[in-house]
């Protein structure tokens, strides 16, 4: 790899890049290149941004199957509202999927079994087929038992049966998984993993957070807690629009490394974080690759780990450390054979290292990176508070959840801090000060560790940031102006802690 490339935190478009209304990908690094030339080995730590748009037009000729659970057992009758959303939430979701999709919906008890199409199988979407499966949703039973692995199994059969680019499943529970055999339900998500993506929700306060959110971790979806149930079927149908709004089956992110270099992680961190590096393929000693599921119009974010060695290298010269690519997945037609056309893969990126002897250089952090690592932390406090409050260290998770609010306030994050206000009874947000509601809602410890995974995304300042940067009143580390909180230990940082 060439020494003496040129950086840039933002990219600008190329000549080669479509614009306009073509499809396209759009691949961004975003770093401080600069490591301190006395450290020895080193990480070089960056934020890679992918971004695809315009694949609109492609989706409507996209093949797709979705399945649709829903937990028919005996607790979701009471209350009534519980099961009667889930009739109207399945209706709805059948109502928007697009013509020509394949689609059935399993009625899930201590077994699992199509409800529709009558004959088993797939149905084909189009005005009759929607009409007589929302008929069929409005009939659903409440009755029977949780068994979430077979009904998982079933869906993968029913989507295995059809040739298609994007595969996607609803899951809908209020329960455990408890007439499963023990350890079914793990070896079912791996046989699943390879093949589809499923969103789930939980309803009621009788599931799991923990394992909801294993669930979909396994199955790269999202999950959450229906806070009221009227809601269902306007989140049922955001989540399938979604869905018929793919159209690449998936995009492969390649980073290859520089000779003797190594990756140390690759972890998403927006829309929700994922280590990513266990599940990326290794072909050479130098490459890390890895397959990402299904995109529409929409952007990710990946922080990337490289470990670096000054020796034998430069001192103040751009060194390239590693080379990221993007390369769409084939898509297919309805007819299961076509190969649609794909949109132009992006021009590798660079992540580079200059060594250099200015401490003040190499101790700034890029804003995005120190975003993104407080991001983590606010998932980690909120986990650490509902495991301290559930083993009745009320004062450990008090500390854990005002930590969590000090960090979502910092973070703009409203979501989570309301979430959190099931919780706790916010003082000031600014501080952390929090006191501890009494009693809390089983359904709100679970809404709020359902969405710890879930990331607030970066946006950049509107102006370029004036002042000078900031010293950590704690660590010592220094931050840029923007910073609001240290990456290394999460303090706040303000204007009077400048240096």
């Amino acid at each position: 790899m060439s020494q003496g490339s040129q950086h840039s935190q933002d990219h600008p478009r190329r000549d080669d890049e479509p614009e306009g209304d073509e499809s396209s990908i759009t691949l961004r690094v975003h770093q401080n290149k600069y490591l301190p030339a006395a450290a020895g080995r080193a990480e070089m730590h960056a934020v890679i941004s992918v971004e695809t748009r315009g694949l609109g037009p492609a989706a409507a000729r996209t093949a797709a199957s979705e399945v649709i659970v829903i937990d028919c057992s005996g607790s979701m009758s009471w209350p009534p509202t519980k099961i009667a959303a889930a009739r109207r939430a399945t209706a709805t979701a059948v109502g928007v999927l697009r013509d020509g999709t394949h689609f059935a919906i399993i009625e899930g008890t201590e077994q699992a079994q199509v409800v529709y199409p009558f004959a088993g199988g797939m149905a084909v979407a189009g005005p009759d087929t929607r009409a007589a499966a929302a008929r069929v949703a409005a009939r659903l039973p409440a009755i029977g038992g949780t068994a979430i692995g077979a009904w998982l199994d079933l869906a993968r059969r029913l989507h295995l049966g059809r040739p298609a680019a994007i595969r996607h499943t609803l899951l809908l529970t209020d329960g455990r998984n408890e007439h499963d055999a023990a350890g079914y339900l793990d070896k079912v998500l791996d046989t699943c993993a390879p093949h589809f993506t499923c969103d789930a929700r939980g309803i009621g306060d009788g599931w799991d957070a923990t394992e909801l959110k294993e669930i979909v971790r396994r199955l790269h979806g999202r999950a959450d807690a229906v806070l009221d149930d009227s809601a269902l079927a306007a989140e049922f149908e955001e989540m399938t629009r979604a869905s018929m709004a793919k159209a690449l089956s998936g995009l492969r992110i390649r980073v290859r490394t520089r000779a003797g270099g190594r990756i140390a992680f690759v972890k998403q961190v927006h829309p929700t974080r994922a280590d990513l590096t266990d599940e990326g393929t290794r072909p050479d000693a130098r490459t890390w690759e890895c397959r990402t599921d299904a995109w529409g119009d929409e952007s990710r974010e990946f922080h990337l780990c490289v470990l670096a060695d000054p020796d034998g290298d430069p001192t103040g010269e751009d060194v390239e450390l590693a080379a990221v690519d993007v390369v769409p997945d084939v898509g297919l037609a309805p007819d299961g054979d076509t190969a649609l056309p794909l949109p132009v893969a992006p021009p590798a990126r660079s992540v580079l290292v200059q060594w250099t002897d200015d401490v003040l250089l190499s101790s700034r952090v890029d804003p995005r990176l120190a975003h993104y690592g407080a991001d983590a932390s606010l998932g980690h406090a909120i986990t650490a508070g509902c495991d301290a409050y559930e083993a009745g260290d009320r004062e450990e998770a008090r500390r854990q959840w005002g930590q969590a609010v000090r960090l979502a306030h910092g973070l703009g994050s409203a979501k989570m801090l309301e979430r959190l206000r099931g919780l706790v009874h916010i003082v000031d947000a600014a501080t952390g000060e929090v006191r501890i509601r009494e009693p809390i809602r089983p359904l709100d410890l679970n809404s709020a560790m359902i969405v710890t995974e879930e990331s607030v995304r970066f946006t950049a300042p509107v102006a370029a940031p004036t002042g000078p940067d900031r010293l950590c009143p704690s660590c010592r580390r220094t931050a840029p102006a923007t910073a609001a909180y240290c990456q290394k230990c999460d303090t706040p940082l303000s204007p009077e802690g400048a240096s």
